[in-house]
């Protein structure tokens, strides 16, 4: 499969995690994903995978990651393009993870830091850290 292919499958992997979190935040399915571990354990082992699969096929060198230029020359790559992408669903997933166990009764309060922590990932942390006791409900 091409970087192309798998971009639709990857992309959609995190939405029903999110989306049980906005439309049910108090349900017992979002707490259930709040506690659980295998959503992100299939983002980083596809990221694990696609790193391994980039340095080894396409000869992408790590030391890239000093500078802006090199970075930007990574990410001319559609694999390598893919894998950063994958890098911020798990990450900003995660982070949407920490938010609603912090703020297990949060409600829909969080609606807004999640849809922030997901479309802009660290606006959302920031604006929950921002206001964390109005979120927790203190």
């Amino acid at each position: 499969m091409t970087a192309a292919e798998i971009f639709p499958i990857v992309n959609l992997l995190p939405l029903p995690v999110w989306a049980t979190w906005m439309a049910a935040p108090r349900s017992g399915a979002a707490k259930l994903l709040a506690q659980s571990l295998w959503p992100w354990a299939i983002l980083a082992a596809i990221y694990s995978l696609g790193v391994a699969y980039a340095l080894a096929s396409t000869g992408l060198d790590p030391g890239s990651f000093g500078t802006l230029e090199g970075v930007m020359h990574l990410f001319d790559s559609p694999l390598a393009t893919l894998v950063g992408w994958v890098h911020y669903l798990c990450f900003d997933l995660f982070v949407g993870r920490w938010i609603m166990n912090d703020a297990p009764e949060g409600g829909y309060r969080l609606v807004p830091v999640l849809f922030l922590t997901l479309m802009f990932g660290p606006m959302g942390l920031l604006l929950y850290i921002s206001a964390r006791g109005f979120f927790r409900g203190q």
